[in-house]
């Protein structure tokens, strides 16, 4: 199953009114994966995520998306609720759950 169809499920989206969106996000979530992962060297040829986070990629759109519409809130009360997120961004998700490669200079 395609990455976009894998998030669409999660998310609870049907149809296409939000695949641009969706693949934006997407996008994002590779490009900061390979560049924590190769510490901004990304090698030649390196086109998409190693499929080992693949998972990573999908879940930071689930965390970035959930926060939709509340960029930069640093909490939020109403009417005796109050909301918080685990992780800032998709950036601090991707940070937490990719392990950069390292080589000895």
């Amino acid at each position: 199953m395609a990455k976009l169809d894998r998030l669409k499920k999660l998310l609870g989206i049907a149809g296409s009114e939000q695949d641009e969106v969706l693949s934006m996000y997407l996008d994002f979530a590779k490009d900061e994966i390979l560049s924590w992962l190769y510490s901004g060297k990304k090698p030649a040829g390196v086109t998409d995520v190693p499929t080992q986070y693949e998972a990573t990629q999908i879940m930071a759109c689930v965390a970035g998306f959930s926060m939709r519409g509340a960029e930069g809130q640093i909490s939020h009360s109403e009417n005796n609720i109050s909301r918080s997120w685990k992780y800032e961004d998709m950036v601090s998700y991707v940070r937490q759950h990719v392990f950069p490669y390292v080589e000895v200079v």
